[in-house]
């Protein structure tokens, strides 16, 4: 629990895809981040061991176009429903939700 921002999420791992692209031609702003909060994962394990293939949540931020930033992810209730299993779906679909209110937080203070 004191590992998860006020929010109940926290960056768990990141990957930055940006940088990665200066192999094949110019550096880009991409980041990939791990999001997610050990306990819930527990949760979502103990229904279904399956669901650490798809836990922490996978986030990209990157620099559009114009210079703004973009966040894409897949919802969770989404990636999780392939398990097949109502314990994991309905974590997930709380999931969305808190998913989205912390995007919508930190992207106001881009």
């Amino acid at each position: 629990e004191q590992l998860a921002s006020p929010s109940g999420l926290t960056i768990m791992q990141s990957l930055n895809h940006g940088l990665t692209l200066a192999l094949v031609g110019p550096r880009r702003n991409a980041v990939q981040y791990g999001i997610g909060n050990i306990l819930i994962a527990v949760e979502m394990t103990k229904h279904d061991i399956a669901a650490g293939l798809y836990a922490p949540i996978r986030v990209i931020l990157y620099e559009g176009p114009h210079g703004n930033a973009i966040f894409e992810y897949d919802q969770p209730s989404t990636t999780f429903a392939v398990i097949g299993n109502n314990g994991v779906t309905k974590i997930a679909e709380a999931l969305d939700v808190q998913l989205r209110n912390v995007l919508l937080e930190v992207s106001g203070s881009l």
